[in-house]
C-alpha cells in the first residue's frame, strides 16, 4: 500500500509542477539529472536495470600457466599452450587450444630414456552455470583433442636378454602415433582486473582412438597427459585477456 501512494504523489508531483526546460537542473549550483516517469517509479518499488547481454560479447586470449610452470620446475613432461575463445550471450564459450607438448623421461627398471616433442590441438565449447552475469563464472564443457607425434626411446648402455645372456644395441628413433581423445571439463573463472581473468579447471580424457607404434604407446602423449590407460586426469591454470 507505500508503495502505491508513493507512485501516485510522484505522478501528482509530475502532472501539476512545472518542469524546468534544460535537460538537467542546479540546486547550489551542482547539475542534477532529471528522470522520467518509468525511472522513478522503479526506483520508488526499488527495481534495479538489468544488465543487457549482447549476443557476442566479445572474444579472449590466454595462456596455461600449469604448463610453463612444470616446464620450469623441469618436470619429466610438460607443455606450452595457448587458447582463443569466443563469448556468446555470456553463457557459451567456443574455445581452442593449440600447444606443444613435451616429454622427457629416464627408465628406472630398464634404464632406458624416452623422448618426445610435438604439437596438439584442442577445440570444444565451455558452459557458463552461473545466471548472474557478473565476472564470477562456472564452467562446464567438453573437448576433443589430437596430437601427431613421434618419438625416441633408446637406453646409454646395451641391455642383456636376462635368458640368453646375449646384450643389444637400444637405440629406437622416430617412432610414429597418433591419438584422438575427448575431455570432460569443469572448473571456476573470475576477472581480477578490467579486461583480465584467471581461471582453473580438471579435466577427465578418454581416448577414442590411437594408432600405436611397433613397440606400443608412448610413455607421454603431447597434449593428452602420461598414458596410463584408457582414461588420465589433467588440469589447467589459465591466464586469460579480453580483447
Amino acid at each position: 500500500m507505500q508503495k502505491i501512494l508513493t507512485i501516485i504523489v510522484l505522478i501528482t508531483s509530475i502532472l501539476f509542477c512545472p518542469l524546468p526546460t534544460a535537460a538537467h537542473e542546479v540546486v547550489d549550483s551542482t547539475a542534477v539529472d532529471t528522470l522520467t516517469v518509468g525511472e522513478m517509479v522503479d526506483k520508488a518499488l526499488g527495481k534495479k536495470k538489468k544488465k543487457e547481454v549482447h549476443f557476442l560479447n566479445g572474444v579472449a586470449v590466454g595462456i596455461d600457466l600449469v604448463g610453463l610452470g612444470m616446464r620450469v620446475a623441469g618436470a619429466d613432461w610438460s607443455n606450452a599452450e595457448v587458447l582463443a575463445r569466443i563469448n556468446l550471450l555470456d553463457k557459451y564459450f567456443p574455445i581452442a587450444e593449440l600447444g606443444l607438448g613435451y616429454g622427457d623421461h629416464e627408465g628406472a627398471e630398464l634404464d632406458n630414456h624416452f623422448h618426445v616433442s610435438a604439437p596438439y590441438f584442442r577445440v570444444g565449447v565451455d558452459y557458463n552455470i552461473n545466471k548472474k552475469h557478473n565476472a564470477n563464472r562456472l564452467m562446464v564443457g567438453l573437448r576433443y583433442g589430437f596430437s601427431k607425434y613421434s618419438f625416441d626411446l633408446d637406453s646409454p648402455v646395451p641391455l642383456t636378454d636376462p635368458y640368453w645372456g646375449e646384450s643389444r644395441e637400444f637405440n629406437l628413433k622416430g617412432l610414429d602415433g597418433h591419438c584422438h581423445w575427448a575431455e570432460i571439463v569443469a572448473g571456476l573463472e573470475t576477472r581480477i582486473w578490467t579486461i583480465i581473468h584467471l581461471g582453473w579447471d580438471i579435466r577427465l580424457k578418454f581416448v577414442l582412438k590411437q594408432k600405436k607404434s611397433p613397440v606400443g604407446e608412448p610413455w607421454y602423449i603431447p597434449g593428452y597427459g602420461k598414458s596410463d590407460g584408457a582414461t588420465c586426469w589433467g588440469g589447467s591454470f589459465k591466464l586469460l585477456i579480453d580483447i
